[in-house]
């Protein structure tokens, strides 16, 4: 008994720290991806516990565990660090009611283990609002793959695609599962059928964050582990070293020909890596022969990145572009925009 009740509030216990976790680390895919990885050998693990103790016939087994809904919700935001959609920091606000959701379950759970006079109440309280669990996967599962294909020109990420793949074959398990409750077949065949399909996506997850890694690895400044390069500046370096040409062209090509600089992060430092050019070359170059600097350059190719959507999609959000291209505020966006065009978008369109 005691065994069982350590299982549930440790299940209780851990959901809460991922969703904390969560919070914290969702700027990262590969953090998200980390914690789907986690939820799921837990959901599983739980499930096959309570299957060994209790059976299949248990309303312990009926009663699907918090976890569950986590899931849906680490979907939703890897969707929107994906497309870097502008609503990404307002679904924070669903960890509240989930967080209500595992209080309860463990609450139900415990109160059935400890065979209290008020443990069926919870119970049926508990899959009252349950019951509609399939219909927030096939809704969270639709919403991230609407997303991901609107935004599938704009998105640079190179698991966008894989991930767009993974929510359709998650969504089509869905899907045939809740058809074989609705027909009224033989759930418990294919729950064994679909715990092996959830193994083909447990390992599809974990290759597409080993691609992930290994694509932020190569993005990666090669000499990580070198010692401190002395900061150079004009004074004291040698501008008849810099071939101002050829570094200018690089700059140039690299804004048109790529698209990493719509990441809201990118950097000067990253610039270096990718064009392999020393960081106070670049400075200099944009500082004298581009008659700006690296934050006005980006911030200038963003705009006109966002014309470009605008014009081949004049109804899209203004706002949902903008954050598309790279701004962390509208404020900015306005700034640049206006210092541009010297209009709004909505009179650039028209």
């Amino acid at each position: 008994m005691l065994y069982i009740i350590m299982v549930v509030v440790l299940q209780a216990l851990i959901t809460l720290t991922l969703l904390i976790s969560l919070i914290r680390n969702r700027e990262s895919v590969l953090n998200m991806l980390l914690l789907y990885i986690v939820v799921v050998t837990l959901d599983m693990g739980y499930e096959y516990f309570i299957i060994q103790k209790f059976g299949y016939e248990s309303v312990l087994y009926e009663i699907p565990g918090s976890l569950r809904v986590f899931k849906g919700l680490i979907f939703l935001y890897i969707t929107t660090y994906l497309i870097n959609a502008r609503w990404r920091d307002k679904l924070k606000y669903l960890i509240i009611p989930l967080t209500l959701v595992v209080i309860h379950h463990a609450i139900a759970l415990s109160a059935k283990i400890f065979g209290l006079s008020w443990a069926d109440i919870a119970i049926q309280s508990y899959k009252s609002y349950f019951i509609y669990y399939s219909y927030y996967w096939v809704a969270s599962l639709s919403v991230c793959i609407y997303l991901l294909i609107k935004h599938r020109h704009s998105s640079n990420h190179p698991l966008a695609r894989n991930f767009r793949y993974l929510a359709c074959y998650v969504l089509m398990g869905v899907l045939v599962f809740w058809a074989v409750y609705q027909l009224g077949l033989n759930t418990l065949v294919y729950q064994k059928i679909y715990s092996l399909l959830f193994l083909i996506q447990f390992g599809w997850i974990l290759y597409v964050y080993m691609v992930t890694y290994q694509n932020k690895m190569k993005e990666e400044p090669q000499n990580t582990y070198s010692l401190p390069v002395p900061k150079e500046t004009y004074q004291y370096k040698d501008l008849s070293k810099i071939d101002f040409i050829t570094v200018q062209n690089a700059i140039t090509s690299f804004y048109q020909d790529s698209h990493i600089y719509l990441d809201e992060e990118f950097t000067l430092d990253q610039l270096s890596s990718h064009l392999k050019i020393n960081k106070a070359d670049l400075s200099i170059t944009f500082n004298k022969h581009l008659h700006s600097n690296f934050h006005e350059y980006t911030n200038r190719n963003r705009i006109y990145h966002f014309k470009q959507i605008l014009s081949e999609d004049p109804s899209a959000s203004v706002i949902d572009i903008a954050f598309q291209c790279g701004f962390k505020s509208k404020s900015t966006f306005y700034k640049y925009f206006k210092k541009e065009f010297d209009c709004l978008p909505s009179q650039l369109v028209h």
